[in-house]
């Protein structure tokens, strides 16, 4: 076998070590043993994923700061944005799950955002990121721990339940909160960990000779 370790791929699923081969868009890359694809090449990934966390790192704001709810019983108003439906389960003395709402509807999405937008920004200018590994390693980590949808889908239960007894009004938050998951479900379908990591081999080589 020849090539040096960044060239070389083992297959997931029979461990055999291959060298790896340019691919085309669209083409993908089968392991002659168990017939598993290794990798595929899409056209556009960098920009696709850097136009999606920008959408991303906006529609955080109002989901953030706009109201999700306004509801209205008898005679009394009350608006509920994230943060406080946090606060609100804390001072309910549900620290806990207030805690949880926070890490993983609120800064975990924040930063998978932030990675996402650094990793792809650096990629697309050619800009001297010293950090890409570090960033690359942690987006994926964090991949799996966003919960915005579970968040939303709580939402829309409380939305069912309270219609009948109280005056429902739907905030720009909602909606934003719903374009946000979007975007991040896009950005994980258009995620191609083996090209960006190649992506990323290519662009610290360029690094090494400029320097």
């Amino acid at each position: 076998m020849h090539g040096t370790p960044e060239q070389l791929i083992a297959c997931h699923e029979c461990d055999l070590l291959l060298e790896r081969v340019a691919s085309q868009p669209g083409e993908d890359v089968i392991c002659p043993r168990c017939h598993a694809r290794l990798y595929y090449t899409t056209n556009n990934c960098i920009e696709r994923l850097l136009a999606l966390s920008v959408a991303g790192l906006i529609l955080f704001i109002p989901a953030n700061l706009f109201p999700i709810l306004s509801l209205q019983v008898f005679g009394q108003s009350q608006s509920e944005i994230i943060l406080q439906s946090a606060m609100s389960l804390y001072e309910g003395g549900l620290p806990l799950v207030a805690l949880l709402i926070l890490l993983f509807a609120v800064v975990v999405p924040l930063f998978q955002l932030i990675a996402l937008f650094y990793i792809s920004f650096t990629l697309h200018y050619r800009w001297q990121g010293r950090l890409l590994r570090q960033a690359m390693h942690s987006y994926q980590h964090l991949r799996g721990w966003g919960m915005l949808e579970i968040f939303l889908l709580g939402v829309l239960i409380s939305i069912i339940k309270l219609k009948d007894i109280a005056d429902l009004d739907i905030g720009l938050g909602l909606y934003s909160l719903g374009a946000l998951i979007l975007v991040i479900t896009l950005s994980s379908i258009f995620f191609n960990p083996h090209q960006i990591w190649h992506e990323i081999h290519q662009h610290r080589q360029q690094d090494d000779t400029d320097g």
